[in-house]
């Protein structure tokens, strides 16, 4: 059997519930939230032309140093906007392919005696939609 994955998926025929979540033991709960969830975020683009300070982010996502907060997103391919910040001070916005970074899974190499947990990029399952503004990461 073939396994479903970003790089032998046809762009164009990914839907939301489609892809396999390759990392869900690992992560311990769903990465995609649920479809009515989904349903209230933006299409791709619809923001355009909005402040980014204005911008809604629906989807916190993070591993480690790392957020990616999600405003915007295309379920037919997996293609989101947002902000993000990867092991670095300050972020930016840009584009975000979901399907991509579920797949992220590192393991770190163990020190002799010490334990080395893997890593793999979360949903933060208590955050509500906000204003990037009000969005302390992003608004410093």
């Amino acid at each position: 059997m073939t396994e479903l994955n970003s790089m032998n998926v046809e762009p164009g025929t990914w839907s939301w519930g489609a892809m396999p979540e390759q990392n869900r033991q690992a992560r311990g709960h769903e990465f995609y939230p649920p479809f009515a969830d989904l349903a209230k975020i933006p299409e791709l683009y619809a923001t355009d032309g909005q402040p980014f300070e204005q911008k809604v982010c629906h989807l916190h996502y993070f591993t480690g140093g790392s957020d990616w907060y999600i405003a915007e997103v295309d379920p037919s391919s997996g293609l989101a906007f947002g902000w993000a910040r990867v092991n670095y001070p300050e972020g930016e916005w840009g584009y975000i392919h979901l399907v991509e970074l579920e797949e992220l899974y590192l393991t770190p190499a163990a020190r002799p005696g010490a334990l080395a947990l893997p890593i793999v990029v979360e949903r933060d399952l208590h955050f509500t939609p906000t204003r990037a503004a009000d969005i302390p990461a992003i608004a410093s």
